[in-house]
């Protein structure tokens, strides 16, 4: 629930802070992302671009005071955009604080931030473009803690669109299966919210295009928020509704971490633990050798403990999935037929006549004496010279015509 725990110690902090007489800054450091960060949302931001990278060496890490926390957290107007400069930003940002910063150094430089955000902000113009973004921005809504002059004015279509929206957020949750403890926080986190701060956080968590979310970022008016917001609220329960219905035979609440639907940052980290429980199951169930068995045991309990975000993360789960998907129990006659083999490497490669005169006596010796133990060929060379193509022709008439697997260097 590491992703979930954040997101909710981020907003406590955000009003913490918004009470002790934070002000936003005149300028600020912008931050560019593809997503939209919202108002008392939480989310962990991967930055990789080189000026994204400069604001936090420059900026973050070089300062230690409260306000240096603070940075502007900016959308593309194009998502999977690589551009950096104020030509494809997004007219209208949020104000973030850094809650932390994690880095790596493998395989290149990388850092992820968990950014919480506090409110909007117009973007006037950029101030510096060199060696990161720096804007000049204007205060848009008010942040945490402050008091609100849209809710001091008595308005009966709003106070009808936030009953409406705070009733179909309960709705949401409700649906879903509160024995998870991602949902019984969530159902804190949402009722302890004050009403105003709803379509936020629910625009952070339900099913939306980026097109969707950036018209919610930008409907500064309170009103507009909720009218923009709650047409997504309804179009996710009518999605559970339709799923609950497909499923009517099924007995027990709907587990909420088997809906087709994105999901937002909330639940990132119940799909991470849904993933590795069902990639443990698949170990288990694999006919693999006991100390193979026993080796992908261990790394999954290291899985467990790793964030998403680290290297090690993705080269541990490809190695599961590899030892899960070899042929353990799976055999094939060995055919050893020297003119074949012959025919075999000539097809592909000229010339290379006492690799393949090498490669023909291990064979015939293989032939003859119908043993495993023998020595191990090595090819050496640089990149590029046909050491591992040479050989894939022999893989059909050899292993009887079982896939083989290869990867660089091998």
């Amino acid at each position: 629930m590491i992703e979930l725990l954040a997101s909710i110690e981020g907003v406590v902090l955000a009003s913490k802070m918004a009470t002790s007489n934070i002000k936003l800054p005149r300028r600020l450091p912008l931050l560019i992302i593809d997503g939209v960060l919202f108002p008392g949302a939480s989310i962990r931001i991967p930055v990789s671009s080189e000026k994204n990278m400069n604001m936090v060496r420059n900026h973050l890490l070089s300062r230690s005071t409260l306000s240096s926390a603070i940075i502007g957290v900016v959308p593309r107007e194009i998502r999977s955009s690589d551009e950096d400069d104020g030509n494809v930003l997004h007219s209208i940002g949020t104000a973030g604080i850094v809650i932390q910063v994690t880095g790596t150094n493998w395989p290149r430089p990388a850092y992820t931030l968990l950014v919480t955000g506090l409110c909007r902000f117009k973007l006037e113009r950029i101030t510096e473009k060199s060696p990161y973004l720096i804007a000049s921005v204007r205060q848009l809504d008010r942040l945490p803690g402050e008091e609100s002059a849209e809710l001091d004015e008595p308005n009966t279509e709003l106070s009808d669109l936030m009953e409406q929206f705070r009733e179909q957020a309960t709705k949401l949750i409700d649906m879903l299966d509160l024995s998870l403890p991602a949902v019984v926080r969530l159902k804190r986190l949402l009722n302890s919210l004050p009403t105003e701060s709803l379509p936020d956080v629910c625009a952070a968590i339900v099913r939306a295009s980026h097109t969707e979310r950036l018209q919610i970022l930008d409907a500064v008016d309170l009103a507009e928020r909720f009218k923009k917001t709650l047409p997504l609220l309804v179009r996710q329960i009518e999605g559970l509704q339709l799923l609950q219905k497909a499923r009517k035979e099924d007995i027990g609440p709907l587990d909420f971490t088997k809906i087709p639907f994105p999901r937002g940052k909330f639940f990132n980290d119940m799909d991470k633990e849904d993933e590795i429980a069902a990639l443990e199951k698949k170990v288990r169930e694999t006919d693999m050798p006991e100390h193979a068995k026993k080796i992908s045991l261990r790394e999954i309990q290291r899985l467990k403990k790793m964030p998403p975000h680290m290297p090690d993360h993705a080269v541990t789960r490809n190695y599961i999935e590899l030892m899960t998907e070899l042929p353990w129990s799976k055999q094939s006659p060995e055919v050893i037929d020297i003119n074949k083999s012959r025919k075999d490497l000539d097809a592909d490669h000229y010339g290379m006549d006492k690799l393949k005169k090498r490669v023909l006596e291990y064979l015939a010796v293989r032939q003859l004496k119908n043993a495993l133990k023998g020595p191990i060929l090595c090819f050496v060379g640089p990149p590029g010279v046909g050491k591992k193509t040479t050989l894939w022709p022999l893989f059909p008439s050899l292993w009887g015509g079982r896939k083989i697997l290869t990867g660089r260097g091998l």
